[in-house]
């Protein structure tokens, strides 16, 4: 169906219109939280900003669970343990890349990660060996050909531990496709957040710095722009269905490279953009086959999936 711009009489955007400004705004906020995470890393210990990402995603999920009145009680702890151990590993190595790379590089090295959700799916809950699975992997490793070409800044260790992040990234994901079986939407992500700033909060003990002036604001924008990435997807979710919403993520690419542009005067080389749209074009083969939606960053607490059918198709 066509997206209609048309107003309701309230002045707002009907719900077949709307679902696409929350994309956008979530794609937006991915990518200025990465800017972010960059600026505050400048001044401060990676393994600090990486514990702030996480400590303010989980006060500011804390209110959701109360209001959803959802208990952490689970039998699957193991499942938990690994899918935190697994996405905070990715944010550590997202974030490392961000320092060392353009910045829609790191994202799009990043984004790989569902067509690493597909091989995992294969492998370990065997799920079929689509032909568009297929398509994603042949596309993403001409792409990846591409961007890794000899003369370019991607092949460094940012660049690997960039294409790594992806694919723990996957990893992390996957596990969530087995958890949302049995456990709460909110649980599994309340408990990612929990674990994630137990973790990354035991480096602090030895190399904490106590952030000066500026450095709280970058911190805070770091949180917010994440939760305002996480909020806005979500409820793109509940508007639309996933298949319409996933593709979109990807014009978080178009964003970072603005970003990157007019901040750092950061610009692609021709093969490097090249492989960026094979991998696009991959991630959005693979996601869109998918009734699950499509994983956000690591630097994002994984999205809370829609409660039901009605849900995403209506407002």
């Amino acid at each position: 169906m066509p997206v209609s711009l048309k107003l309701s009489p309230s002045g707002s955007l009907p719900g077949n219109a709307a679902w696409l400004g929350f994309a956008l705004l979530s794609a937006a906020s991915f990518a200025a939280m990465a800017a972010c995470v960059r600026v505050a890393s400048s001044d401060l210990p990676q393994t600090e900003v990486v514990f702030f990402r996480n400590f303010i995603a989980l006060l500011m999920l804390l209110p959701l669970m109360h209001h959803n009145h959802v208990s952490l009680r689970t039998k699957r702890f193991p499942l938990h343990l690994l899918r935190a151990l697994s996405g905070l590993a990715a944010m550590y190595l997202y974030f490392y890349a961000l320092q060392g790379l353009h910045l829609a590089d790191a994202l799009m090295l990043n984004y790989t990660s569902p067509v690493f959700i597909a091989l995992f799916a294969v492998l370990w809950l065997k799920e079929d060996w689509t032909l568009a699975r297929r398509w994603g992997l042949g596309l993403s490793l001409v792409g990846l050909a591409l961007l890794f070409h000899p003369s370019a800044n991607v092949v460094s260790l940012p660049g690997l531990t960039g294409l790594a992040s992806g694919a723990l990234a996957g990893l992390a994901l996957t596990v969530t496709k087995r958890l949302s079986d049995t456990d709460d939407p909110v649980s599994i992500v309340v408990w990612f957040a929990l674990i994630a700033s137990m973790v990354s909060a035991i480096p602090l003990l030895w190399s904490f710095v106590w952030p000066q002036g500026m450095d709280w604001a970058w911190l805070l924008a770091v949180g917010l722009f994440g939760s305002l990435g996480q909020l806005g997807l979500t409820s793109a979710y509940r508007r639309a269905p996933v298949t319409q919403v996933s593709p979109l993520g990807y014009t978080g690419l178009l964003f970072a490279g603005l970003i990157g542009f007019l901040a750092w005067n950061e610009l692609p080389d021709l093969m490097g953009l090249g492989g960026m749209l094979f991998i696009t074009a991959a991630g959005i083969i693979v996601a869109r086959e998918r009734a699950m939606p499509a994983p956000l960053p690591p630097s994002g607490v994984p999205i809370l999936q829609p409660e039901s059918n009605e849900d995403k198709l209506h407002t």
